[in-house]
């Protein structure tokens, strides 16, 4: 593992305590001492709801692992498309705030799985100050905590932290607002992740991996259905009316390619250009 992890990845304990919390030095030292609060919200989310979270979590990749996948392939790394942190302060809505904090979460495990250290600590200090501002900082020192210290020279390992925030929130989501909110972070870097597939397909130039960008688009058509279908439990709000229009509609150009091979430079542009739009949407 290259010396960049380890400098990282040492400034993430120190960025849990610093968004908001008060360990103590002794605390910082060892996982042996380190004190997590005790979450006493009642527990009042609907069941319905709840098991639709777990079922889409369940039966759809977790964004950290599609891009993983993705950077296995050996593309070059292009920070010049994540999305700008400087913006985090603009976000006021709860739903902003999460879709954006999916999208800096998103973009954080782009940087690890490709050894980018200044992308790395910018991104962590970015996402920890969006969770602090939802609120979520307990819930992510419960996920994260010294872990995090404890695996700095393991990449695998750190990203398989980073993606457990996603499938492993069941003591967070205890009313229906927390599992939207979950709901919201998930789709964020989830848009995210395919911004970046179809981002890289634009700018990369050699044909082998232009014809692996496209199929690793191409299979999204499974998953799409699930995340339609868990956001259909908050369809009676606005922005989540939007999150289903946007996100039918590419499921429907997609799911309209019988085979990559047919994923020709008009129809992935035209799938692009949705998720370039909803992305934009997301993060303006």
């Amino acid at each position: 593992m290259k010396a960049f992890v380890k400098v990282a990845l040492i400034v993430v304990p120190v960025l849990l305590i610093s968004c908001g919390g008060d360990k103590s030095g002794e605390e910082l030292n060892g996982a042996d001492t380190a004190k997590i609060a005790i979450d006493t919200t009642p527990v009042t989310v609907n069941e319905e709801i709840k098991f639709k979270f777990d079922f889409a979590v369940a039966n759809v990749p977790s964004p950290v692992q599609l891009i993983t996948d993705f950077s296995a392939y050996g593309i070059s790394y292009h920070n010049v498309m994540l999305h700008d942190v400087k913006k985090v302060k603009t976000y006021t809505s709860d739903f902003s705030k999460a879709c954006n904090l999916g999208v800096y979460n998103l973009d954080l495990a782009y940087a690890i799985a490709n050894e980018q250290g200044a992308d790395v600590m910018k991104y962590v200090k970015t996402s920890m100050q969006e969770a602090n501002s939802l609120g979520l900082k307990s819930a992510f020192d419960q996920m994260m905590g010294q872990r995090m210290e404890s695996n700095i020279d393991n990449k695998d390992s750190l990203l398989e932290i980073i993606d457990e925030i996603y499938v492993n929130g069941d003591s967070y989501l205890r009313t229906n607002e927390r599992v939207q909110t979950a709901t919201h972070i998930f789709v964020g870097s989830w848009v995210e992740a395919l911004y970046i597939i179809c981002s890289v397909n634009a700018i990369e130039q050699e044909p082998v991996y232009k014809t692996r960008i496209r199929s690793h688009l191409w299979d999204q058509r499974f998953y799409l259905k699930n995340l339609i279908d868990l956001l259909g439990a908050f369809k009676d709000k606005k922005e989540d009316q939007m999150l289903i229009e946007a996100l039918t509609k590419i499921q429907a150009e997609i799911d309209a390619v019988k085979d990559p091979k047919d994923l020709d430079e008009a129809k992935f542009k035209s799938i692009s250009d949705q998720v370039f739009a909803l992305r934009a949407a997301i993060t303006k």
